[in-house]
């Protein structure tokens, strides 16, 4: 298994020089200014093996051509603040400010990652709710995952370090990512033998500290199923408008390398009150007649989530999951419905950020293998076929992996 997870790692990292697109969206305040023109999303991409990345006003018509329009640089793991980039650099070991102009992104600012924790290449970036940016990434060889909070107001790091987890039996947290919620950081995880993957915790596991304090750990346990808690590209967990955490995990025997826990279904589950609600379980292989795995999914508000689902007789071989064989859901979590979309099946799985909702609609980048590549808008609860085809992107050689608004 040791072997499938840098293979894994190696893959993904491949997937960054091939392609990406991202755009960023979030609820207009009443106290932010109008944005600058061409700047209400920013989109970026990989093409060729190139990164680009640009803003635009318009996702829903005409061609949005990244090549030549906007700045050279990687922006897959980016967030987007009250008209401000951040990019994690992991190139340079950096976390950049970037202002959006009407003459597109200008870097204004940097923060060293390997000064603030020596050694870390960070994967996640999230904005949390105590205002602060929370970098972190998986653990490493000693079991240590390495962070980095990032206060927005002044641009500096208030905290950073290492988090050591703590053991469950002889096993040890091997992957994870972290919600921020109400003044407590939720770590969907997945817990085993850190030397070979395997023996493989047979439950749901969470590691819940205070925030941003980072103490007092508590581990969370749901036996509603078994595999990771932390997502792949996107964060395995999110909140409601109520507050409550939903989370989903990953049963592939792709990502495991053996099919220890790939027999386990594919659930959403809840977290209330800062706890596993074992009264909430969404069997969302039940609602199928083959075997299935999710990979990636995105809350869109009123207790509805999209998701990607690929089902496991397509997918033999880990390459397939960048084919098209992801199929977007709609998953309704309050009346436990799952409805497909009738989207073109597409490569969903390297989506690392997508927050695009906006009066009902949900936008989604969607790259078709060797065919076109546009965004779409999904009317929320509107059915199979309750979308349309939005701008098109540069053709076959766009991977887009986010989609966000920055007003």
């Amino acid at each position: 298994m040791k072997k499938n997870k840098f293979l894994n790692w190696s893959i993904g990292c491949l997937l960054l020089a091939m392609g990406l697109i991202f755009v960023s969206c979030e609820e207009e305040g009443n106290d932010v200014p109008p944005p600058p023109a061409d700047s209400k999303y920013t989109v970026g991409a990989s093409v060729d093996g190139e990164g680009y990345y640009v803003t635009t006003d318009d996702l829903l018509s005409g061609s949005l051509s990244i090549v030549g329009n906007g700045s050279e640089g990687w922006a897959n793991l980016s967030v987007s603040v009250d008209g401000y980039l951040y990019i994690l650099n992991n190139t340079e070991a950096l976390t950049e400010k970037f202002e959006l102009t009407e003459n597109g992104p200008v870097k204004v600012d940097a923060i060293s990652n390997s000064a603030l924790t020596p050694g870390a290449f960070f994967r996640y970036i999230q904005v949390t709710d105590n205002g602060d940016l929370f970098l972190s990434t998986n653990p490493n060889d000693e079991g240590l995952v390495p962070y980095a909070i990032i206060d927005l107001e002044t641009f500096t790091a208030t905290s950073n370090g290492f988090i050591t987890f703590p053991t469950i039996g002889n096993k040890n947290n091997l992957w994870t990512n972290g919600l921020v919620q109400d003044g407590r950081i939720y770590f969907g995880s997945l817990y085993g033998d850190a030397a070979t993957w395997s023996q493989l915790s047979d439950s749901l596991i969470t590691v819940r500290y205070d925030y941003p304090s980072l103490a007092n750990p508590e581990i969370l346990v749901s036996t509603a199923s078994a595999g990771m808690t932390a997502g792949y590209r996107t964060n395995g967990s999110f909140a409601t408008e109520t507050g409550d955490i939903y989370q989903y995990n990953i049963t592939s025997s792709l990502w495991y390398g053996h099919d220890e826990v790939a027999n386990k279904p594919s659930v959403f589950v809840k977290i209330k009150d800062g706890e596993y609600d074992d009264s909430y379980v969404f069997d969302i292989s039940a609602e199928y007649n083959e075997p299935i795995a999710i990979w990636n999914a995105w809350y869109a508000g009123n207790n509805i989530a999209y998701a990607n689902v690929v089902r496991v007789a397509d997918t033999p071989e880990w390459g397939d999951l960048v084919q098209n064989t992801g199929t977007l859901v709609e998953i309704n979590l309050e009346t436990k419905t799952v409805t497909e979309l009738n989207l073109p099946k597409a490569s969903f799985r390297d989506i690392f950020s997508l927050n695009c909702v906006e009066e009902g609609k949900f936008y989604i980048p969607v790259s078709v293998v060797d065919g076109d590549a546009n965004i779409y808008e999904i009317t929320i609860g509107g059915g199979a076929d309750g979308f349309q085809k939005g701008a098109t992107l540069d053709g076959s050689n766009v991977f887009v992996n986010a989609l966000f608004r920055n007003f």
